[in-house]
């Protein structure tokens, strides 16, 4: 069900007691969906939060449980606290054999690390662990790391980087409706009219051949595309 859940609760207490404000409120949740914690997600998360705190309490050097935990914070929205553990397993790795820096496993609590500090506004901290991480491993998250750091990028107005990791990217992951849309943005922001438009008709390509769960979940970016000349 994911947000929809938000809604149709709301919808269903504003036919029950025939109060028009309930559906106020499921506006409200569709204007805040970025900020609040998918329902599905959030009552799974907790009980995962619990379990793997639970680990960490019994072994503090539990890097995988501590990674694992970090990534439950980012379901839920709390880059701050993901941030917290994912130093703390950094500095465990510096004084492991086990999980040396350097290491894929370094890569990846750099990657989380890139993503956490991104989502809570440390623009020039993420890129820094974005960069480690695919430094030490290029292909680790088939390519997120360039996205998420594209992202960084634009709200720095750095849009040549952006542009560049929207490539390297796109070296990695051909099958994304959302990564030609961005880069399209981008190269408008540049003054590149005729790569937006190429990038516009590569999203529309790129639908034609995703099969139907990829669809699902790539629509919106669908009719971005279909109205990008709009903006073009």
């Amino acid at each position: 069900m994911g947000y929809f859940t938000y809604y149709l609760m709301s919808f269903a207490l504003a036919y029950a007691v025939q109060n028009p404000a309930a559906a106020a409120l499921a506006l409200v949740f569709w204007l805040c969906r970025g900020f609040l914690p998918d329902p599905v997600v959030l009552f799974r998360a907790l009980g995962r939060a619990h379990k793997l705190n639970g680990q960490l309490q019994l072994n503090p050097s539990n890097l995988v449980a501590c990674r694992d935990l970090a990534r439950v914070y980012l379901d839920l929205k709390r880059p701050r606290k993901a941030i917290a553990l994912l130093e703390k397993a950094r500095e465990r790795m510096a004084e492991s054999r086990r999980h040396p820096q350097g290491s894929r496993d370094d890569a990846e609590i750099l990657y989380l690390l890139g993503l956490a500090r991104a989502q809570a506004g440390e623009l020039e901290g993420a890129l820094d662990a974005l960069v480690a991480a695919v430094t030490i491993a290029p292909d680790i998250g088939r390519g997120d790391p360039y996205m998420i750091a594209a992202n960084v990028l634009v709200r720095l107005g750095r849009w040549e980087e952006a542009e560049d990791a929207l490539d390297r990217y796109i070296d990695q992951n051909q099958s994304s409706i959302a990564v030609y849309v961005r880069l399209a943005r981008v190269r408008k922001k540049r003054k590149d009219e005729a790569g937006a438009k190429e990038a516009i008709a590569n999203a529309k390509t790129t639908w034609n051949v995703l099969p139907s769960f990829k669809r699902r979940h790539e629509w919106n970016w669908y009719l971005a595309a279909l109205f990008a000349f709009l903006w073009l």
